[in-house]
């Protein structure tokens, strides 16, 4: 989709979050996708190691994990956008040009969810109390690992990752993470929003 929007576009491909800190020390690219979850080297501590280097690096977060959660957090760490990979290939255009043109993009989801919040007082985003290490392991759990697994994931100790689950479960009120599965539902549901902005 790239090479057919941009004629002349080279294109780097990278396995785990190591790599893409080793591909980058070439320098700056015009736009880096990324999602929040994958090998190596955590999401956090490469946008931290990226904007630290080149703190005009344009990136884009491509990711399954729900932007209602998500997206927010990731803004304000400087992504210039979040979308979801079920995103037609015409929203992922728009996304990958405004954001090669310096604009943020906030997809129609985001755009109803913040319109939600802030214009009809919806209720805040309970999620928004968690840290952004605390959104990174929530994403783990609730796609069923175990704080070992966890744990090696975020290069972390097997105690600090179960730190940080005992404090995402207080922090929203939950007991186990059956329960936070639920809230994650249930928050998903109150918004109403289902795909609007997907299709």
């Amino acid at each position: 989709m790239l090479q057919e929007e941009f004629l002349n576009a080279a294109i780097d491909f990278c396995s785990d979050g190591n790599a893409v800190t080793k591909m980058m020390e070439g320098g700056v690219y015009d736009l880096v996708i990324l999602d929040i979850s994958m090998p190596g080297l955590d999401s956090i501590s490469l946008l931290k190691n990226i904007f630290t280097h080149y703190p005009d690096q344009k990136i884009l977060i491509l990711s399954m994990s729900p932007e209602e959660i998500y997206a927010k957090k990731y803004l304000q760490l400087g992504v210039k956008g979040y979308i979801n990979k079920t995103a037609d290939s015409a929203e992922l255009r728009r996304a990958i040009t405004s954001i090669i043109n310096n604009k943020r993009y906030l997809s129609p989801r985001m755009q109803d969810i913040l319109t939600l919040e802030l214009l009809e007082g919806k209720k805040a985003n309970p999620f928004d109390t968690l840290s952004t290490r605390e959104l990174e392991v929530l994403s783990h759990l609730l796609e069923g690992k175990n704080v070992s697994q966890i744990a090696k994931l975020l290069s972390m100790h097997t105690s600090t990752a179960g730190t940080h689950k005992a404090r995402i479960l207080e922090k929203l009120g939950v007991s186990n993470v059956i329960e936070l599965n639920k809230i994650a539902q249930v928050f998903h549901s109150e918004y109403g929003l289902g795909n609007k902005g997907q299709s």
